[in-house]
């Protein structure tokens, strides 16, 4: 029978009960306050018995302790937010949907899913019931399904979400950040077209993807963002476009090199402002369109043709198909490296195609427009 009692000189209550291999045993309830302690000391009792009849799991005494430590909360009038996995995960979501681009969103909500979904009915158990271990294993099954790159950013995911259960004392330390990345000796290495390669694939590109391929490499824009393009973007009278990049959500105003203002005035936008520049690809899914430029490259003989089919690994698992080492983001890759081989500074370069430039971060260096075009029409006419 379990009982609290005061030793002389502890100012804190301490319990007497019987463990699981009955012996009597004391343990201070960290309390001044009787009745809590008498909680904890039923509680603690009640972990032994059960352990002493064989009826004790890890979930069942993190039951028993989270069911006590929730009565003395709510008893000092600071009740504890029950909050499961999946509410705590699905909230997340929601409040970071405000701060990130709706194609990141997506994409994190697609890790949120996959990781609740993994864990199965332990999602609807308290948050606090997570465990380094089931991270791990989360792990473990992503490796050799995807690459190494994608697991690391499944747990980037899962770090930054639980960070935020740290801060609010669920957790002492976070789970996630106890996990270790994986190796990244599979580590996809995109390299730059040449210039007979782009030639060869705009001599049988449709007009759409002719559109699509010299405005990626003369900006440097990715997949979607050339893709939703409409007359509105243009300012063809100052040679300009205007946009916010889908994955940054940053506004950008960016001179038109000669090559593409060209192509752009060669196109039959009509009298509509928000006409597409490319009508067959607007609001296209990014991975339909990665997929229509592959064929397009495969067409070209630049890659070797597939069938877009996941193939079955011996464990009867979607295996991962071979990374392209040129795919439509090597275009932003190819542009960077004409600037510089035209003489074109680094900081001038990052910032026309839209990289993060340290070098103007800390330096505050504004790159005037006459640079960047003066850059840009260094840049060869592919078009021809």
């Amino acid at each position: 029978m379990a009982s609290v009692h005061k030793l002389p000189g502890k100012p804190n209550w301490v319990c007497f009960f019987t463990d699981r291999t009955n012996k009597r045993r004391c343990k201070s309830t960290l309390t001044v306050d009787k009745r809590e302690a008498e909680r904890v000391c039923f509680k603690l009792q009640e972990i032994e018995d059960r352990a002493r009849s064989g009826r004790l799991t890890e979930d069942r005494a993190r039951k028993v302790i989270e069911t006590a430590v929730a009565e003395i909360m709510e008893a000092c009038g600071a009740p504890i937010e029950q909050r499961t996995i999946n509410e705590h995960f699905s909230g997340w979501l929601a409040v970071a949907k405000a701060e990130l681009s709706p194609g990141t969103h997506s994409r994190y909500e697609g890790i949120v899913r996959a990781f609740v979904d993994f864990l199965g009915t332990k999602k609807n158990g308290h948050l606090a019931t997570l465990r380094t271990s089931d991270i791990e294993k989360y792990r473990a099954d992503l490796v050799g399904r995807v690459a190494s790159g994608t697991v690391n950013t499944h747990l980037k995911v899962l770090r930054v979400c639980l960070e935020k259960a740290v801060k609010q004392g669920v957790f002492d330390r976070n789970p996630a950040r106890m996990v270790e990345n994986v190796e990244r000796s599979d580590k996809h290495k995109r390299r730059p077209f040449t210039m007979t390669e782009l030639k060869k694939l705009l001599a049988i590109a449709s007009p759409d993807w002719r559109t699509m391929t010299v405005t990626g490499l003369y900006t440097g824009l990715r997949l979607q963002d050339c893709a939703n393009l409409t007359a509105l973007n243009l300012d063809l009278s100052n040679a300009e476009f205007t946009l916010t990049e889908a994955k940054t959500n940053k506004t950008r105003i960016v001179p038109i090199a000669k090559p593409l203002l060209t192509h752009f005035e060669s196109l039959d936008l009509g009298d509509d402002p928000r006409a597409p520049l490319c009508p067959t690809l607007i609001d296209k899914p990014e991975t339909w369109l990665s997929n229509q430029f592959y064929d397009l490259m495969a067409t070209a003989g630049l890659v070797v043709a597939r069938d877009h089919q996941k193939t079955e690994s011996g464990n009867g698992r979607s295996s991962r198909r071979r990374q392209s080492e040129i795919t439509f983001h090597s275009l932003r890759h190819t542009a960077t490296s004409l600037l510089k081989r035209a003489g074109v500074s680094n900081a001038v370069a990052m910032d026309l195609i839209g990289h993060a430039s340290e070098a103007v971060s800390m330096n505050y260096t504004h790159i005037d427009d006459e640079t960047k075009r003066n850059a840009l029409n260094r840049l060869p006419d592919v078009t021809k």
